[in-house]
């Protein structure tokens, strides 16, 4: 009986390991990346601040300019794939937050692609409105 206890408990044990790392894998793995996109955005977005149009500045603003948009269009292409790793469960769960991380992708994209600040304001403001970003004063 006692080998049967040892038997049952060992099962189990794999079982419990076994889910686990399939928890890790397949679902906290993509959510935190995407948390880890969605604060990278938001700290560009503050950092290049200065830098949303390259018209009749230095040369060193200007790098951080095209800086700007490189960085823009490699988190658009990052939160897209990594959209959809997420799992089902949390999909439905940023769609009711009114969290849409592939409107922040194409904002990304329209906001490197701008030149005015005019242009650069409507994509970031609507950036915002698709992450939740709140309190930030860009």
């Amino acid at each position: 009986m006692k080998e049967m206890n040892e038997i049952i408990f060992l099962l189990l044990s794999l079982i419990a390991g076994g889910c686990g790392y399939l928890i890790i894998t397949f679902w906290m793995s993509p959510i935190l990346r995407y948390l880890q996109i969605r604060h990278e955005v938001t700290s560009d977005l503050i950092f290049y601040a200065d830098v949303i149009s390259a018209d009749n500045v230095c040369d060193e603003l200007k790098k951080r300019h095209e800086a700007r948009q490189e960085s823009n269009r490699k988190h658009a292409a990052e939160m897209a794939a990594c959209y959809y790793r997420l799992p089902k469960w949390y999909k439905w769960l940023l769609k009711r937050r009114d969290e849409n991380p592939l409107v922040a992708s194409r904002e990304l994209i329209g906001l490197s692609n701008c030149s005015t600040e005019e242009s650069a304001y409507s994509h970031i403001q609507r950036l915002k409105k698709a992450l939740r970003i709140v309190q930030l004063d860009v």
